[in-house]
């Protein structure tokens, strides 16, 4: 009898199985609560196995359930593959969401966002794009990104611009500098040392330097690197010291001790841009949700 399952089939029962509820599967399906039961239901009948079991109030996936909406995600997801390779193929990008993202934000955050939209929307492509602050900016204003997230915020009528939250600046010092005995500093203790920066118009840069400003320094910096990866294998190797964005904490690095800042103003925030005509776009309203929700906002 499994011939009689539908794509349509699976679709409604990986919404309930996201939600564990018909009102909400049905809000995410644009249907009502009735459709949604009866078609569990009947697929239940279809495959002769019981999928949802009744738990109080509550309607919960069986194990049975957890098997079949594994499975089901799967199948759609090789469906959207071949659909996907197929409009590749002939050119056409309308699946393919361009996104461009700073450095740090590619550690974590990111690939936490992506994965948690390919489960809630399988048909999604992604093409990522990963650079610096200033840099991922131009990619949206020149037509090469879809959307952007970093810490620069477009100045352009054309482009929404949405906070998705706030991060601490750390200081990053080699592994047994004498900085390191402390669980909080601050930038002026480290005004006579040299400093490993990213190169001018960064916006790692700019936070730095800016930062200093405000302990009442101008840091002295002796080596740029191309991004925070190369900075912080720079301090680790002993060259100086830096100021790094908190999504670098999601990084190990075996030489480099990260400490927090206690001075006021040492933080970042993290946007999401896409130009206005994008909005409307269901793959750009699914990402800002998903951002947003992500981010705790």
């Amino acid at each position: 009898m499994n011939d009689e399952v539908s794509f349509r089939d699976f679709e409604v029962f990986l919404a309930f199985a996201r939600n564990e509820h018909f009102v909400r599967a049905a809000e995410e399906l644009g249907v009502n609560a009735t459709t949604v039961q009866r078609s569990v239901r009947a697929l239940e009948r279809k495959l002769g196995v019981d999928l949802v079991e009744q738990q109080g109030r509550r309607v919960r996936l069986r194990y049975a359930g957890r098997v079949f909406a594994r499975e089901a995600s799967a199948v759609l997801r090789s469906r959207a593959d071949a659909v996907a390779t197929t409009r590749a193929g002939s050119g056409d990008p309308r699946l393919v969401l361009r996104i461009a993202h700073t450095f740090s934000l590619g550690l974590g955050f990111v690939p936490d966002l992506l994965s948690s939209l390919l489960a809630c929307h399988p048909d999604l492509r992604f093409s990522c794009h990963q650079s610096s602050a200033t840099d991922v900016v131009t990619h949206l204003l020149r037509g090469d990104a879809d959307v952007v997230l970093g810490s620069a915020a477009p100045a352009d009528p054309d482009v929404v611009v949405r906070p998705l939250f706030t991060e601490p600046l750390l200081l990053a010092v080699p592994i047994g500098d004498p900085l390191t005995r402390y669980a909080v500093v601050r930038l002026r203790q480290a005004r006579d040392r040299t400093f490993v920066a990213m190169a001018p118009g960064a916006s790692s840069r700019t936070h730095l330097i800016d930062a200093c400003a405000r302990a009442g320094f101008v840091p002295r910096v002796t080596v740029e690197g191309s991004d925070p990866f190369v900075v912080e294998s720079m301090v680790g190797a002993g060259l100086g010291v830096s100021v790094v964005p908190g999504r670098m904490a999601d990084h190990h690095h075996p030489l480099v001790v990260r400490i927090p800042l206690a001075d006021e103003g040492c933080h970042r925030t993290i946007f999401l841009a896409h130009r206005k005509r994008a909005a409307a776009a269901p793959m750009v309203r699914a990402l800002t949700r998903a951002a947003v929700a992500h981010s705790g906002g």
